[in-house]
């Protein structure tokens, strides 16, 4: 029994040190490698794969599916706590090379890595990196995300110009009974968003009422469902008699 034990440990062990990035371009082609860089310039992928590593622009790809690199795990759990000095630490290496592929995890870390220069003062490093990102993800739910992050980076501690920023992109929400995953991330950074502004505003209620939203509708990802959860929690301590509708 323990043999086998031994042999499944192994399996697993081998079989995540053999995982792949996979990328499929719209000719059909798929190819199994992994992908080193995206560039800004060029906005090509670099994907080093058996046959060699080659550069693929951005419009050729039709999907990009990237496994998460070391580190992206422990950021997770420094940004729930908001570790912010850890958050850069374990993220900044995997945003700097691969922020512009339409990756969930990649996304994740770009706003999380953003939150996290703002939580340190450094605004204009999160400026910079969600100007970044505007650039890169030019429409769907990809670009609203950039978009939200953008408006509270250059809004820095102005809640009502911030306000009044979320307040025109309402019309790019896509809220369904059931909305895709990219949206359902969108629409969670979106009220994250709102209710730190209204927070800051002295609006406990309305604020309480967003940070529920995600928990509750929008959890993901899974870091920042945490935080909406921390933070709704702590509005109900600070305030006792605190009611939503």
């Amino acid at each position: 029994m323990k043999y086998f034990i031994f042999l499944g440990a192994l399996w697993v062990s081998v079989a995540g040190l053999l995982a792949e990035d996979v990328i499929r371009l719209k000719n059909g082609e798929v190819l199994k490698g992994q992908a080193v860089k995206f560039d800004e310039g060029s906005m090509t992928l670099t994907f080093k794969f058996a046959q060699g590593t080659l550069g693929y622009p951005s419009a050729d790809l039709a999907e990009v599916r990237l496994e998460e690199r070391p580190g992206v795990p422990e950021g997770r759990e420094a940004y729930t706590k908001g570790n912010w000095e850890e958050v850069v630490t374990r993220w900044k290496p995997s945003v700097d090379t691969l922020v512009g592929v339409d990756s969930p995890w990649v996304l994740e870390c770009a706003g999380g890595l953003g939150q996290a220069y703002l939580a340190l003062g450094k605004v204009a490093d999160a400026e910079a990196l969600y100007g970044k990102m505007k650039k890169f993800y030019v429409q769907g739910p990809a670009a609203l995300r950039a978009s939200v992050g953008l408006a509270e980076a250059t809004s820095s501690r102005d809640a009502g110009a911030l306000l009044e920023k979320l307040k025109e992109m309402e019309g790019q929400l896509k809220e369904s009974l059931r909305p895709m995953r990219a949206d359902r991330e969108a629409l969670a950074e979106f009220y994250f968003a709102r209710g730190g502004a209204y927070e800051k505003k002295g609006d406990a209620k309305k604020a309480l009422e967003d940070f529920i939203r995600v928990g509750a509708l929008y959890p993901e990802p899974l870091s920042l469902g945490q935080r909406a959860d921390q933070k709704a929690e702590n509005l109900r301590k600070a305030n006792k008699d605190l009611v939503t509708d």
